[in-house]
């Protein structure tokens, strides 16, 4: 008998701060399938339908049925009408396919929409209404906000294990394994601990520091026989929800032992949530602190208050202004968001010198334009594959790109916000970051996969931007005041 097996993704964490929101436009550019089209795009990536996919198709009684993915670079709340389109599409192709065995849904966690704070809780709730008590497993990046109602819908749910997020593809993998033994009659419990905790994320890189400790942690625990999986979560800090913040999820056979683990990390969070707490330079210090640590290797200074993938708009001036000032040579600055200077430079044409107004479009709040004179070095439609580990193999478009230079200071110009996370984002169009003295990078954590092997010193600037460290920046509204670090007297 064919098992037939559904596949899926609705993917977007929400910044409820910006003045900006997520329409369909945002999906279609970068990740929008139905169908077949959908095996096409994810098969031998790094990703968890890349996962999903693998492990599905060894098996010869397996139907792989591809659903819908919907999936935008993080920004602002999600639109009313963006939800509810994919939403009915995805019902829509339910209600049209013949039953269905399982069910493989890749889920972000921290989707906010107009008028609706848990947004995939309703879409769960509606898939299954659909769909009927078949095995569902789905997957989390490691900073969902999630509740224990989302324990009723799934059978299972399992989150990353590392950030930056290069275990995505084996993430898939876990899931649909899941899935395999759900069909062969496993059952799972899963219990979940909600935390009230909503630490920021500049120091939960699980390679060191406080989320380090919990996910070792959490691989100790999974060795003992009836614990399946373990998820830490982190949260997003900059979804606006009453359900925000920390929390750990156990799945696995034996009640006792869930119980125990859960109990077990629980404390740990509790005893290392300080150190989630950090102090970075200012521009001035961080612009300082890099001239003195310039060596055979870049130094990258990197504007985490304006990364993409927490929600920047990819275009503040503040660092940006103060590096072009200083006219650094073997200087990289990129991407910046700029349409109307990407179309100026097409428009005057390689070799050209052109007046450009650089950044400071979309939240002026955060530095006006900066006007300078540069030369066009080079044009592309800014399409690139990731070369890993983050992501790897998945094709990346930039909305076209433009690289320029501002006397002696090197600019990527990019049509979509988008996170320098992958190199291949400057050596599509001719840059080789590598041989840089100073790299200025709209990022945060995940370009520390593929850039640490080519960087030397990582400094963190506190510039202005959406994605400020400092938590109490943000005017929330639905988020409970006793949540720490909102609570601390002296945060």
């Amino acid at each position: 008998m064919v098992r037939r097996i559904g596949i899926g993704m609705f993917y977007h964490e929400s910044h409820s701060f910006v003045p900006y929101k997520t329409g369909i436009p945002q999906f279609e550019n970068y990740g929008y399938f139905e169908g077949r089209e959908l095996v096409q795009e994810f098969r031998n990536t790094k990703t968890e339908l890349g996962g999903f996919i693998d492990v599905l198709e060894r098996y010869n009684d397996i139907e792989i049925v591809p659903l819908l993915c919907a999936a935008a670079i993080p920004s602002g709340i999600v639109t009313a009408s963006a939800y509810s389109q994919i939403e009915n599409q995805m019902l829509t192709i339910l209600q049209q396919e013949k039953a269905l065995d399982g069910l493989l849904l890749a889920l972000h966690g921290a989707m906010v929409v107009e008028g609706l704070q848990d947004p995939e809780e309703q879409y769960m709730n509606k898939i299954r209404n659909i769909v009927g008590n078949i095995p569902m497993v789905i997957t989390l990046d490691m900073h969902a906000n999630i509740k224990e109602s989302y324990l009723d819908l799934a059978n299972a749910v399992i989150g990353y294990k590392t950030y930056p997020h290069i275990d995505m593809y084996e993430t898939g993998e876990i899931a649909a394994n899941a899935l395999i033994k759900l069909l062969s009659g496993q059952q799972f419990k899963v219990n979940m601990k909600k935390l009230s905790l909503m630490p920021p994320s500049i120091n939960m890189r699980t390679s060191e520091g406080p989320m380090h400790k919990l996910i070792e942690t959490s691989k100790i625990l999974e060795s003992e026989e009836g614990i399946f999986n373990i998820t830490i979560l982190g949260g997003f800090p900059y979804a606006d929800v009453a359900h925000v913040g920390a929390g750990i999820i156990v799945t696995g056979t034996e009640e006792g032992i869930i119980k125990q683990a859960l109990e077990n990390l629980t404390n740990l969070y509790m005893d290392v949530k300080e150190e989630f707490l950090v102090t970075l330079p200012t521009t001035k210090e961080a612009i300082s602190q890099a001239f003195q640590l310039l060596g055979d290797k870049p130094v990258a200074l990197v504007d985490v208050s304006d990364n993409p993938l927490s929600c920047g708009s990819a275009d503040t001036t503040e660092l940006m202004r103060e590096v072009l000032a200083l006219n650094i040579k073997d200087c990289l600055i990129g991407g910046i968001y700029d349409v109307e200077s990407i179309e100026k430079c097409k428009e005057a044409g390689i070799g050209s010198k052109v007046q450009l107004q650089l950044g400071g479009k979309v939240n002026p709040q955060y530095g006006l334009p900066i006007d300078v004179i540069a030369d066009v070095i080079a044009i592309s439609d800014g399409v690139f594959n990731n070369s890993g580990p983050y992501q790897k193999n998945y094709r990346m478009d930039l909305k076209n790109a433009v690289y320029i230079k501002c006397e002696d200071v090197e600019v990527l110009l990019i049509g979509t916000p988008m996170s320098a996370n992958d190199p291949e984002m400057f050596r599509h169009i001719g840059i080789e970051p590598k041989d840089k003295k100073l790299l200025v990078l709209k990022a945060k954590n995940h370009f520390r996969a593929a850039f640490e092997p080519i960087v030397g010193d990582i400094i963190y600037v506190d510039a202005l931007g959406a994605a400020s460290n400092y938590l109490r920046n943000f005017p929330y509204k639905n988020v409970p005041t006793s949540i720490w670090p909102l609570n601390k007297q002296d945060y």
